[in-house]
């Protein structure tokens, strides 16, 4: 097993060499394994929440220890009679365990992974649709315990296993979360078991800790072997190690270094057997870098095209598996290198190596969050969504109202909600936020629609459309998904963003146990306030509400974009 890198040669060596420079003053390796949070800014409030988020450093260590009693729960006959796992969390939470299942899918006589990380109720009944809930065990993952959309789906099926009469139902439901949680509390009383994970571990940086690898054996596969490559990654990058030699610092110092000089829209390509990678990247980078007005955006998913399509403020970095091979994609991004892009190409050898990817990965985002001046480890703007979102529930209960704003930009054939100049119709409205774009802007989609392959299909469809028209890197994220890591930078990143919700109407409505709202009010919510997060700042937003029609809805609009 092993993780090659290619960054090239040129314009990189050089900004490599000043970035490792910079990295090697403030004795980065050395301090960052001390816990000392000097290396990411000088403010000691930032001090504290650094030196409580750096166990990820030595977990391909610690979990090695625990890997032969995470396989044998696996392996329990309990489990071996289950057909699916329905995985309840959000962001950092959910987003390894969707990768790991996405890439190696589930070993013989080992269930199927379904990530439930929406509160849209037209999926949660499409999830429903794919499972048996008698055969179906629940993985509640949280690590603040309280996230809403995971507490609000535990207690949605916790209800529906016990009005159906089920025995055992604890048995169906195992907890990850934090020590001295609410959740851990519940978990040990009503699921049949709770793995405490360790506190000193951001979420987004959990990815080799409890909540990424319980999923990964309850799949079937071997634990010490995803982590053996992620521990030579360790070993490469330790406290005594010369920084030139650690592969994954080197990409951080490119990284950071280019975005203090404007290129910071870092584009994410994969070969096919990897290309579900991106979503993870994209959380731990945009949601650790994007904030005081700073950050790195990555652009995930997207298919690759010619150099006169892409603005220069962008870097690719190129992952594949050895013998997996996209020869147009791999042509297409040697030409963009020669024509001056920084393209980064990575091979790995085995699959297993991708525990040794989001290694590098988090040394990397950590220690260009150092060259920026920014503490990775905070999340502000996660927060302020969540409130905003909680005050409009409230104000639903009150009031029975659930509006974007006062008054809308048009009322027909659809409401647009926003703060551009209005105009007389859906397509000369989205022509005037377009028409806002320049140089370094970024379009951010954010969709507000079920997860089916249809959608995702228009997604990317409109994904290159905009891009190819409009020549700004387009950005793809699924509400209220995206608000746990694209959402932070959105609010907190650099001020060049232009919005765009597309909010549907669900079909379908379940009632929350406890609550006085459904998933219904939750789901719009939960756009409402980050519509009201945009605004706020003074974002350029447009939301549009879409009829029961919204796949051709949204066809129409985007025909006429120009």
């Amino acid at each position: 097993m092993a993780i090659n890198y290619n960054f090239g040669i040129g314009r990189t060596d050089a900004l490599i060499s000043d970035g490792l420079k910079e990295l090697d003053s403030k004795e980065f390796l050395k301090k960052m394994w001390q816990k000392d949070g000097s290396v990411w800014t000088s403010d000691t409030r930032h001090h504290v929440i650094a030196a409580n988020r750096l166990g990820w450093l030595n977990l391909p260590s610690r979990m090695k220890l625990d890997a032969d009693s995470l396989e044998q729960f696996a392996g329990d006959k309990v489990f071996r009679k289950v057909a699916h796992i329905v995985h309840l969390g959000m962001g950092g939470s959910s987003l390894a365990p969707e990768v790991f299942f996405r890439t190696f899918g589930n070993a013989a006589d080992y269930p199927e992974l379904i990530v439930l990380d929406s509160t849209d109720p037209d999926y949660i009944a499409q999830v429903m649709a794919r499972i048996d809930i008698e055969s179906t065990l629940f993985i509640v993952a949280s690590k603040s315990g309280g996230t809403i959309e995971t507490s609000s789906l535990a207690k949605f099926f916790y209800e529906k296993l016990s009005a159906a009469g089920i025995e055992g139902v604890a048995d169906h439901f195992i907890a990850i979360t934090d020590p001295g949680t609410s959740l851990e509390s519940e978990a040990k009383e009503k699921y049949g078991r709770v793995f405490v994970n360790p506190s000193d571990i951001g979420g987004r940086y959990s990815a080799l800790s409890y909540f990424g690898l319980v999923p990964f054996a309850l799949l079937g596969w071997d634990l010490t072997r995803l982590l053996d490559p992620a521990k030579a990654e360790e070993d490469a990058c330790g406290i005594g190690t010369k920084s030139s030699d650690c592969d994954a610092l080197r990409l951080g110092a490119l990284l950071g270094k280019l975005a203090s000089t404007g290129t910071n829209k870092l584009t994410i390509e994969t070969s096919p057997s990897l290309s579900t990678v991106g979503w993870w990247i994209e959380q731990l980078v945009a949601e650790s870098t994007g904030k005081e007005g700073k950050g790195i955006l990555p652009v995930a998913g997207e298919a690759i095209n010619a150099a006169p399509f892409y603005s220069n403020d962008r870097v690719f970095v190129y992952m594949k598996l050895r013998g997996d091979i996209d020869v147009s994609k791999e042509e297409k991004l040697r030409i963009l290198r020669k024509n001056g892009f920084p393209v980064v190409f990575v091979e790995i050898t085995d699959l297993y190596d991708l525990a040794g990817l989001f290694y590098d990965w988090e040394i990397a985002t950590a220690a260009s969050a150092s060259l920026l001046g920014i503490d990775p480890f905070d999340e502000p703007n996660v927060k302020e969504s969540k409130d905003n979102t909680k005050r409009v529930l409230e104000e639903y209960e009150s009031t029975g109202r659930l509006e974007f704003d006062v008054s809308p930009l048009l009322e027909s054939p659809r409401k647009i909600f926003g703060n551009i100049q209005p105009a007389g119709s859906s397509r000369d409205m989205l022509n005037n936020l377009f028409g806002l774009r320049k140089s370094g802007d970024y379009l951010a989609v954010m969709a507000y629609l079920p997860r089916t392959e249809e959608v995702g299909q228009l997604l990317d469809d409109m994904q290159i459309l905009l891009r190819d028209r409009l020549k700004i890197p387009v950005t793809i994220g699924y509400g209220p998904r995206f608000l746990h890591s694209t959402g932070q930078f959105h609010k907190g990143g650099t001020p060049n963003g232009l919005f765009l919700q597309l909010v549907h109407e669900p079909m379908n409505d379940f009632n929350i146990p406890g609550e006085k709202y459904g998933f219904s009010s939750l789901f719009r919510a939960q756009a409402i306030g980050d519509y009201i997060s945009l605004k706020s700042k003074g974002k350029p937003v447009v939301s549009l509400m879409l009829g029961k029609d919204f796949l051709n809805d949204t066809k129409e609009l985007l025909a006429g974009i120009s």
